[in-house]
């Protein structure tokens, strides 16, 4: 079996409600042959139901009352990546209709290109991609020379296919890419020619009869492994389910009657016609600090993603917990979108309507006086060290220089330069010196190592930064007790407890903070992530007054810090946690992830740590590395990260359901078994979503 299409997972369609055969600019059309808009919009509906169970989204475009053929939304233009090249259509009757279109992709994103007034170009309709070429019909609708305008705009290969039959008057009714390989193809309606030409171009054609292609056979839509047709005969039934395919019939007839079948009603959203890979573009003008695994992430929803080659994925990395709410939470999406509309940034040289609630919210959720909004985790963290500092100055009383940090062995904080100097991964700091002084490290979960610790460095240690989940580590969850002997000592030794809860926090361990699992308050909470939603970059610390009182106008600060975008976002994330929905699904959900595998007992691990929905399986060295683990998983259709070789993490989105959860089950279970990728049939999307 070759790989599926690139593209062929979004789609934009138009409701039939003014379609209509009013006039007649094709053989099909017959003013004179009653169309039945009822049955039309039941057709339609069913059309819609069809390609979302085949696993393709669906978006929609407004009817216009003076625009019947609206409905056959092939024709608008040709989507590549976020550009929308607007068709220009032959027949008046058709003119203002990539007009409407225009405004729809305006409003949803993209940019939008214009042909000249000299060609013609009849859209997807005439513009089908296969294997990196654009086959371009031309002749009866389209002209050729615009295919030298759209080479010129998206840098694609073009094979100019000549139409001969009025019949057949747009390419999409003769060609039908099927995957990699295969394609549908009626020879005797294009010139010999290019029948050629098609055949060389694709390896395995599927060549129909004259009575297929008059059937609309080729006019098909392809999401996977369905070929979803106006009509599919005995024999080519057989030959598509010999190649793997499933044909799934649908009535179009009223459709028919204007010369337009499946294909005609759909435009897909989600193709690349330009001779480039994303990954490609990222690798070569990024500078390489990441070594991502081979998948590009084009759109999600809930707990699932889909990238540039129609694959559907269930994320359960979850942006190393910024996503613990799933892609695009309709709430978060709808309140970013409301505040999208009044103002974005006001810096906080003024004062605006959504940081002074968010920051009650936080602060209640914490139990803290105050909070100090940030954007980063790794600023949240400064910001921490920086409050530590200075309340150990003006409060404690140490003297100038000398304020010092307790951190832990294994930590990972962030890649600031202060930040990286008291992190023991070389990878971090080689070549980043000189380091900033003020850091004593020492093992994590080793209470006794903590009092050595306070006692040898006296009144000038100001505070202890501690992970209560250890995350990049491997998450690594420390004895019971640790953080509760943290916290009393931490209080004789008058020194501050400052607990990075940036990954480990908001719900992610089952609990709202993970130091809740101890009943541990610490002096400041260290949170990012999350607190964004998965939409905007937005950190935090929370404390009491006698910490956060330190700061005064001038001190500290940051221009995006408290925005109201993120603000308006972040107060809907705590109105998410305020139910205790996320944190107790995902003590269920891990639970029930955690006792599969234990039951399972996979030879390939050699250790399971968990607490809620965060995981790090160890593999034994004979199994393989992490690395290739999640590339086997890739291939099954799971995201998940390697860290430190042989550890893989699994945090999923907390709103994962039941069926979700069994299913990344199986796939991990079968994975970790295999030592070959596995090639598992795409899964049904169930809603992500909790109420």
């Amino acid at each position: 079996m070759t790989e599926d299409l690139s593209w062929g997972r979004r789609y934009l369609m138009c409701p039939p409600a003014h379609f209509d055969v009013s006039y007649a600019i094709n053989p099909w059309m017959d003013v004179t042959v009653k169309v039945d808009r009822a049955r039309a919009q039941r057709q339609w509906e069913a059309l819609v139901r069809t390609l979302r169970d085949a696993g393709a989204e669906v978006e929609t475009l407004a009817p216009h009352p003076e625009l019947p053929d609206l409905v056959f939304t092939a024709n608008l233009g040709l989507v590549d990546g976020d550009t929308f090249i607007a068709a220009r259509m032959r027949h008046p009757e058709r003119r203002d209709e990539p007009a409407h279109a225009e405004a729809w992709f305006r409003e949803h994103g993209y940019s939008v290109r214009r042909l000249s007034e000299d060609v013609v170009q009849e859209g997807a309709g005439d513009g089908l991609p296969f294997d990196g070429t654009l086959i371009g019909g031309y002749r009866t609708r389209s002209s050729a020379s615009s295919y030298v305008e759209i080479a010129r705009l998206t840098d694609a290969r073009i094979l100019p296919v000549e139409l001969v039959d009025e019949r057949f008057y747009h390419v999409d009714i003769v060609f039908c890419p099927l995957d990699a390989r295969c394609a549908l193809l009626a020879p005797t309606k294009i010139d010999a020619e290019s029948a050629q030409l098609l055949q060389q171009l694709v390896p395995d054609p599927i060549l129909l009869t004259d009575e297929e292609a008059e059937r609309f056979s080729a006019n098909a839509v392809v999401v996977g492994r369905r070929v979803i047709m106006a009509a599919c005969s005995p024999r080519l039934d057989s030959e598509l389910r010999a190649r793997g395919f499933t044909p799934v019939v649908v009535d179009v007839s009223e459709f028919l009657k204007a010369g337009g079948g499946p294909r005609c009603l759909t435009l897909a959203l989600d193709v690349h016609l330009s001779e480039r890979d994303m990954a490609q573009l990222a690798d070569r003008y990024t500078a390489h600090n990441y070594h991502p695994l081979p998948v590009t992430v084009t759109h999600a929803e809930g707990c699932w993603v889909h990238d540039d080659r129609g694959r559907r994925h269930l994320d359960a990395l979850s942006a190393y917990s910024a996503l613990n709410f799933g892609h695009r939470h309709p709430r978060l999406v709808a309140a970013a979108q409301e505040q999208l509309g009044r103002v974005t940034l006001t810096s906080r040289a003024f004062s605006n309507d959504q940081l002074g609630p968010f920051a009650r919210d936080l602060a209640a959720l914490t139990a803290k006086d105050r909070v100090l909004p940030m954007n980063t985790g790794a600023e949240a963290v400064e910001t921490a060290i920086k409050a530590a500092r200075k309340w150990g100055h003006d409060v404690k009383g140490v003297a100038p220089g000398r304020a010092t940090i307790i951190v832990c062995e294994g930590n990972f904080h962030g890649r600031t330069t202060t930040i990286v100097s008291f992190s023991d991964d070389p990878l971090a700091r080689a070549g980043f010196g000189p380091f900033t002084p003020g850091f004593v490290s020492v093992p994590f979960g080793d209470a006794a190592a903590l009092e050595t610790a306070l006692r040898t460095h006296g009144e000038d240690v100001v505070a202890f930064l501690v992970e209560p989940i250890q995350g990049e580590a491997g998450v690594i969850v420390p004895p019971d007790g640790y953080l509760r002997a943290a916290r009393r000592l931490t209080r004789k030794h008058d020194v501050l407890l400052i607990a990075d809860e940036i990954q480990s926090g908001l719900g992610r361990t089952g609990r709202t903070f993970a130091c809740d699992h101890e009943d541990v308050v610490p002096d400041i909470y260290v949170l990012g992530k999350a607190l964004g939603g998965g939409i905007v970059a937005l950190s935090a610390i929370a404390a009491d007054d006698h910490v956060l009182g330190v700061f005064s106008p001038g001190t500290h600060g940051s221009t995006f810090g408290g925005n109201p975008l993120a603000c308006a976002v972040g107060r809907c994330v705590l109105e998410l946690l305020a139910s205790g929905e996320p944190q107790s699904n995902a003590a269920r959900q891990g639970a029930a992830l955690r006792a599969a595998l234990e039951a399972a007992t996979p030879a390939a691990l050699s250790a399971i740590r968990a607490r809620g929905l965060w995981f790090g399986l160890d593999l034994h060295a004979g199994h393989g590395s992490a690395r290739d683990a999640c590339e086997r998983l890739l291939a099954a259709g799971v995201l998940a990260k390697d860290t430190h070789e042989q550890t893989i993490r699994l945090a999923p989105p907390l709103t994962i359901s039941d069926a979700e959860t069994d299913w990344l089950i199986e796939r991990l279970l079968q994975t970790l078994a295999a030592g070959e990728p596995l090639r598992l049939a795409q899964p049904s999307q169930p809603s992500s979503f909790a109420a």
